[in-house]
């Protein structure tokens, strides 16, 4: 072909036009960012502090035109800010780029090292003071989201709240609430035992007083162990409950059936 006059001025041809097509893209693509450029960014949803002020830092150095915009690159941009859930990126004729942000709502600290959402979705933020506690297995998020929500509507019937929620290896399962009350609910028929502790709780605490460990694993009842106070007149009068627990009151062990 080196040596064919007519096959080297075909090639020649052939590259001129390759290479002017390419040059009138290049033209034309910033001919086109400078007559329509993003002009606008709205973004929504960015409810948090640092979201708000990741998206101010962000936003700027968006780069592209209405039409030359990689809107995959300026959604994975958005989705990686602290907090974000989710994001969705949209262009709006003539000049607008629409974001709009989901932001993770906290349900409870994470085995201590993250936070669990309202969807059962672990992300790595550290978890702070006052947030509920949940220990349980790597990979049983969901399930544990969904027994957390249970678990807090159970106990708002006793205008109580769920402070710890702890889910062994053997997936049994274990509850503190608020008062220091501990409440076993074992592995098996969760719901129905959480109930009975709900309707038996309050008549066992007229009974005997307050409670702070309540064992649910009984066919037919509960085991209550009863706190006291060190003023409690019952304690004072009863030097064998008054061992009992030296320098903190006394606890007694009780039994309640239904």
């Amino acid at each position: 072909m080196w040596h064919d006059p007519v096959a080297l001025g075909r090639l020649t041809r052939w590259l001129l036009l390759v290479t002017a097509l390419f040059t009138l893209w290049v033209a034309g693509r910033a001919m086109l960012e400078r007559l329509y450029p993003i002009r606008t960014v709205v973004v929504s949803g960015a409810e948090r502090a640092d979201t708000r002020a990741a998206v101010r830092a962000l936003t700027p150095n968006l780069s592209g035109g209405f039409f030359s915009m990689d809107l995959a690159a300026t959604h994975a941009a958005y989705a990686r800010l602290p907090w974000v859930r989710r994001a969705e990126v949209r262009r709006v004729w003539p000049g607008r780029l629409d974001v709009v942000l989901e932001e993770h709502r906290a349900a409870a600290a994470w085995n201590d090292r993250a936070i669990l959402n309202t969807h059962g979705e672990i992300f790595e933020v550290a978890p702070w003071d006052g947030l509920p506690r949940l220990y349980a297995p790597e990979g049983m998020e969901r399930e544990v989201a969904r027994r957390y929500a249970e678990f807090v509507a159970q106990a708002a019937r006793l205008d109580l709240r769920v402070e710890q929620v702890v889910m062994s290896a053997r997936q049994s399962w274990r509850i503190r609430l608020s008062g220091g009350i501990h409440v076993e609910l074992g592995r098996e028929r969760i719901n129905e035992r959480l109930d009975r502790f709900v309707r038996f709780y309050p008549l066992a605490v007229a009974a005997a007083g307050p409670l702070r460990r309540v064992d649910m694993r009984y066919p037919n009842g509960f085991a209550g162990e009863r706190r006291m106070l060190r003023t409690d007149p019952r304690a004072l009068a009863d030097p064998a409950t008054r061992t009992a627990s030296p320098g903190a009151g006394a606890d007694r062990q009780m039994a309640t059936s239904t």
